[in-house]
């Protein structure tokens, strides 16, 4: 039996942990051929700040004379940051979006540049629970979240005549670094521990555990696969029923 993406040819951003490095191990599992990219010195395949337009021109360019066409483009990039609105600056506020926001958004644009006049592919993204729902302390983080969400909706009705499906996931807790940093945050602001802040937020999931990274790979795997030919234009909420 042929494995879910054989032959088919990804570009990851974010891929040297979290997420983005446990789709790449599913995508290659699955059969696909990855290039993962993150920033300089994080350990991935291709260095890349995707917040800049010239480096993700670029990480594509170099990702396609390695492994050939893509097929599918996975933009995961993000940074996370808590604190209230009220003590934000406008610095900080505008590197979130940078990130998670303009970031994205190079890599839409620059998949759909690429994709489309081939008549196929899948461009996926990872938005969030935050980007569905408003969480205190997190409001550039929402921002940025919710604009993704936007910006799929978007780009998949545009791109539904060429043969490109679009779509994202929004993970709520998942068990790595950046749920580490949320717990951190919190933890900061509320004159707690961070282990009684992680606590307190897994008591609000169903099931009474963070997802693991490789269950939100999971759902970006059937994404990219051709079990998922009718899907376009979605955000796909991962978060065992807690904010549904």
């Amino acid at each position: 039996m042929a494995r879910l993406l054989e032959g088919r040819r990804a570009l990851v951003t974010g891929a040297a942990r979290g997420i983005g490095e446990a789709t790449v191990e599913r995508f290659r599992a699955d059969g696909a051929q990855v290039v993962g990219c993150d920033l300089a010195g994080a350990g991935a395949d291709i260095d890349c700040d995707v917040s800049d337009e010239a480096q993700v021109g670029a990480c594509f360019a170099e990702a396609e004379r390695r492994v050939g066409p893509l097929d599918v483009v996975v933009a995961n990039a993000g940074i996370l940051r808590v604190a209230p609105l009220v003590d934000e600056s406008l610095a900080q506020f505008r590197r979130v979006l940078d990130v998670n926001l303009v970031g994205v958004f190079l890599c839409l644009r620059e998949a759909a540049r690429r994709l489309a006049p081939r008549g196929a592919g899948t461009i996926l993204a990872t938005a969030s629970q935050a980007g569905r729902h408003g969480y205190a302390d997190l409001g550039a983080y929402c921002a940025s979240k919710f604009a993704v969400v936007g910006l799929v909706e978007a780009l998949a009705k545009e791109l539904a005549p060429s043969g490109v499906r679009v779509a994202c996931v929004a993970p709520a807790l998942v068990a790595t670094r950046m749920q580490d940093e949320l717990a951190e945050g919190y933890a900061r602001s509320h004159g707690s521990t961070a282990e009684e802040m992680r606590s307190a937020l897994v008591s609000n999931v169903p099931v009474r555990r963070m997802a693991e990274a490789a269950e939100v790979a999971s759902v970006f795997a059937f994404l990219a696969s051709d079990l998922a030919s009718y899907v376009s234009g979605v955000t796909i909420p991962i978060d065992a029923g807690e904010a549904t």
